[in-house]
């Protein structure tokens, strides 16, 4: 399990009962370029109030690049809006893996990238760890 896999699931799974995730990001482990960063994860009860915290952590970290969050479909995705189209479907669009693919080719924005979806995780980490605070009285 990798280091960026961990600091995913660990406040993910905070928020509760994960059914799916994926993390893409890390070095491809064939040709070794960095590969685009993105999370995409299912809740086995997808409350309004997880995808609240989330949305704080992404809108409260300082990113070098643009972060969305897709919620069309019942995997969620965490993702630079550089890989989201305009349809209505974002992610499910046939553009998505070509976007991917393009970004892919731009090994400096999926640095910088990555080094956003690590802060963001981190930031939810702290923020998940705050509110677990408050509910205990600390």
């Amino acid at each position: 399990m990798s280091t960026l896999f961990r600091l995913a699931a660990d406040p993910l799974s905070r928020l509760g009962r994960l059914q799916w995730i994926r993390v893409s990001g890390e070095r491809h482990p064939l040709y070794g370029h960095q590969q685009v960063p993105y999370l995409g994860w299912r809740f086995e009860d997808p409350r309004p109030e997880k995808l609240r915290i989330i949305e704080r952590a992404t809108r409260t970290t300082p990113t070098q690049v643009e972060w969305r969050i897709d919620t069309s479909r019942r995997n969620w995705l965490l993702t630079p809006s550089r890989l989201l189209g305009s349809s209505e479907n974002p992610a499910a669009s046939p553009g998505f893996d070509e976007r991917v693919r393009v970004a892919t080719q731009d090994q400096d924005f999926c640095i910088r990238a990555l080094a956003d979806l690590n802060a963001i995780l981190r930031t939810l980490h702290d923020l998940i760890d705050a509110q677990e605070g408050e509910r205990q009285g600390y």
